[in-house]
């Protein structure tokens, strides 16, 4: 199972829309480290839903990337061009939904789904063709339950004009400190000043949060897997295990080892994040 961002490297760039390729099967997938991830952009008739159960998944669209903890729920809408890969261990079910459920989100969103809500999704896995009755109600308390579920803020916003999302995708490819702004601009063939505008027009952030938002999470992609928190921080290129810490808790409220302590039940045991 990929372990790391540089997996990334392997997906195909996005092709215009009319050769996306649309799946339009209905079932359930399981990505558990013995099947393949779906690596290769393509899209859903129905839209999916993505249930982790251990570990971490990574989402891709063209607007944004998204990390899925243990004990959360992701939703794609249908139509929406994406790819997806597990790394920690991770496990769960790719849901296809049926076409035409009502009262989906239009955007895709990483949610802290109620324990019914879970368990429907769970139970949608195990069903048979005959049990078409049984699927119909489940998918009706989904659909309830999604109107109550919490949002989570696990994106990072992609640019969308060719030059800046190309620079942006090596910053995902490789999540490290040094990758510039300066850089980036010459890497897009804009100068510092017009990259910095555009980048923040498109992504809604200043480069300097949204690169902090792409090393936090591959950070913390690493430190859940149970590297050592010392390690993490000269990986993604920091002087000082303190400013990496800082960096961390800046993004999520805390430091690396204490946000694990605090949600110890989503991701993997923290007996190597020292």
């Amino acid at each position: 199972m990929p372990s790391s961002a540089s997996n990334w490297v392997s997906v195909r760039e996005p092709s215009p829309a009319p050769r996306t390729r649309i799946l339009s099967q209905r079932g359930t997938n399981r990505f558990d480290g013995a099947s393949p991830d779906e690596t290769a952009w393509h899209a859903h008739e129905g839209g999916q839903f993505i249930l982790v159960e251990t570990g971490i998944s990574h989402l891709r669209t063209e607007l944004g990337a998204w990390i899925i903890p243990a004990r959360r729920v992701a939703w794609v809408p249908p139509g929406v061009r994406h790819a997806s890969r597990s790394s920690g261990g991770g496990s769960g079910w790719v849901v296809i939904a049926p076409v035409g459920l009502q009262n989906l989100p239009g955007g895709v969103c990483v949610l802290r789904a109620s324990a019914l809500m879970m368990a429907s999704l769970q139970r949608l896995t195990q069903l048979t063709s005959s049990d078409a009755s049984m699927r119909r109600l489940l998918w009706k308390v989904v659909a309830a339950e999604m109107t109550a579920a919490q949002p989570e803020l696990f994106e990072v916003p992609m640019p969308t004009a060719p030059r800046l999302l190309k620079a942006a995708q090596s910053v995902l490819t490789c999540p490290t400190a040094a990758a510039s702004l300066d850089k980036l601009a010459v890497r897009a063939g804009m100068s510092r000043r017009s990259f910095a505008r555009h980048f923040r027009s498109q992504t809604g952030l200043p480069y300097a949060r949204w690169k902090r938002a792409v090393i936090a999470q591959h950070a913390l992609e690493l430190v859940a897997a149970g590297h050592k928190v010392s390690s993490v921080a000269l990986d993604v290129g920091y002087g000082s295990v303190s400013a990496f810490i800082a960096m961390f808790r800046r993004q999520y409220g805390e430091s690396p080892r204490q946000f694990l302590i605090d949600n110890s039940e989503r991701y993997a045991p923290i007996t190597a994040a020292r």
